[in-house]
C-alpha cells in the first residue's frame, strides 16, 4: 500500500517525515482493525485530562522505492530548511544554533550557507537591509564568524564518488539556493534524474 500526498507548492521539502515506503503485506492492517474492534483500546488522561491511547505496533515489511510525499511544509524564503540532506546523511546541513544559550544566530547561519551555497547574489544584498548589515558593498561578507570552509561534496559521504553522487549533487543544488525565484519548482525537481535512477542503480 502506498499514499502520494502532493500539494502543489513551489519547492518540495525533503526529510523523513515526507518520505513514504510501500508495504509488502497488507492484511496486517486489517487484524490491526478486526483487533480494534474486539479489544478496544482504553485511553490514559494525561496531567491536562487529555486522552491518550495506546498505539498498535505493526508488524512490517517495507520494500521498494521510497517515495517523496508531502510538499505541504514551507519555509521563508529567508531561511534554509535544516532537514534536506538529513534523510541520507542522518545530520544536519546547518547548525546556525548557539547551544549555550539556546539560541539561533543568524550571522552563523549566513556564514554556513555561504559556505555551502557560495555567497547570495549582489542584487539580493543590495536589496535586503538585514544583508547590508553583515556584506559590504561589493557584496563580500563582511562580520563574523568567518566563513567556514565546507562543501557539498565533502558533507555527503553516504553515496560514493561517482554517477549517483553526482547527479545527487545536481538535485539539491536545485533545492538549496538563495533566490527563490530559481529554485526548482516541484514540477521541474519530479523527472530530475536522480529521482529517476532504478532502486538496484542506487547505493
Amino acid at each position: 500500500m502506498c499514499v502520494i500526498l502532493a500539494h502543489s507548492h513551489r519547492s518540495p521539502d525533503i526529510s523523513p517525515m515526507n518520505v513514504l515506503s510501500e508495504m509488502e503485506d497488507e492484511d496486517c492492517l486489517k487484524d490491526v482493525e478486526i483487533n480494534g474492534h474486539d479489544i478496544p483500546s482504553l485511553p490514559i488522561m494525561d496531567a491536562n485530562g487529555h486522552p491518550v491511547y495506546c498505539s498498535t505496533e505493526l508488524p512490517l515489511e517495507l520494500s521498494g522505492v521510497p517515495i517523496l510525499a508531502d510538499f505541504g511544509q514551507m519555509l521563508p524564503a529567508e531561511r534554509c530548511t535544516s532537514d534536506t540532506l538529513e534523510l541520507i546523511e542522518g545530520r544536519n546541513l546547518f547548525d546556525p544554533i548557539d547551544h549555550i544559550n539556546n539560541q539561533y544566530v543568524l550571522p552563523l547561519a549566513l556564514a554556513q550557507y555561504i559556505g555551502y551555497l557560495g555567497p547570495p547574489p549582489l542584487e539580493m544584498i543590495q536589496k535586503s537591509p538585514l544583508f547590508s548589515t553583515y556584506f559590504d558593498k561589493q557584496g563580500n561578507w563582511a562580520s563574523e564568524p568567518p566563513i567556514p570552509q565546507t562543501s557539498l561534496e565533502e558533507f555527503v559521504t553516504t553515496i560514493s564518488p561517482g554517477e549517483e553522487k553526482d547527479q545527487f549533487l545536481r538535485f539539491i543544488r536545485k533545492l538549496l539556493t538563495w533566490d527563490p525565484e530559481v529554485r526548482a519548482t516541484t514540477n521541474e525537481i519530479y523527472p530530475d534524474e536522480w529521482l529517476m535512477r532504478s532502486h538496484e542503480d542506487m547505493w
